[in-house]
């Protein structure tokens, strides 16, 4: 799903106050300081309290090999002109319906400005114009009111509930959202006009929701 000119670290995404870039191994430092944190690990699925160092390492590690190999559109968030400093993550996979799934989650220091949502709608604009993907999915904890904010805020649709089953934090329920397309693949309409073939479906996203 994900093209050739996205698999290569230069790739990256540029909104009003943000990069998103691809992930570093020195990220891991900034970023286990507050992914582990209570308030950002228990809304996730798959990031423990306290989470090392290391096993965030690894996780990127597994970021940048699945991005590599277009199989994953994944991204670490830094404040433009501060382009070490982790504050983010940000991601699709691909669901065993055909749609992308966004998850993400952001250092509570940078709370309340608005930055996730601006991210989401950057990441959704390039997802959009280099994919076929029809509608992006995500889902959220009904009591995560902050990413119910940003998602409604991004443009996102309540498309009802149901449950999850977490690796870490076991079954909980759950609210969907979506976004639909609203406009045809400017690089796919140029791929089908010269005759080159649509890139081929990613699979899961590793290590960001």
């Amino acid at each position: 799903m994900f093209p050739i000119l996205t698999r290569d670290d230069v790739f990256r995404i540029e909104t009003q106050r943000l990069w998103l870039r691809w992930p570093r191994i020195e990220d891991a430092c900034s970023m286990a300081a507050w992914a582990g944190r209570p308030e950002v690990a228990t809304m996730t699925s798959t990031f423990e309290v306290g989470i090392s160092e290391s096993a965030v390492a690894a996780r990127l590690v597994l970021q940048r090999a699945s991005n590599a190999t277009g199989q994953a559109l994944g991204f670490t968030i830094v404040a433009q002109g501060a382009d070490a400093q982790a504050i983010g993550l940000i991601g699709v996979s691909l669901k065993a319906d055909g749609t992308l799934e966004l998850g993400y989650h952001l250092d509570p220091a940078s709370w309340n400005r608005g930055l996730m949502t601006e991210a989401v709608r950057g990441l959704a604009v390039q997802v959009f114009d280099l994919t076929a993907a029809c509608k992006i999915v995500a889902s959220t904890r009904p009591d995560n009111h902050g990413s119910i904010k940003v998602l409604a805020k991004a443009g996102f649709k309540s498309t009802g509930g149901g449950e999850h089953e977490s690796p870490v934090y076991g079954r909980y329920m759950v609210r969907h959202f979506a976004l639909p397309r609203a406009r045809p693949s400017p690089l796919l309409q140029a791929q089908k006009r010269f005759g080159a073939t649509e890139p081929t479906l990613a699979h899961d996203l590793v290590g960001l929701v």
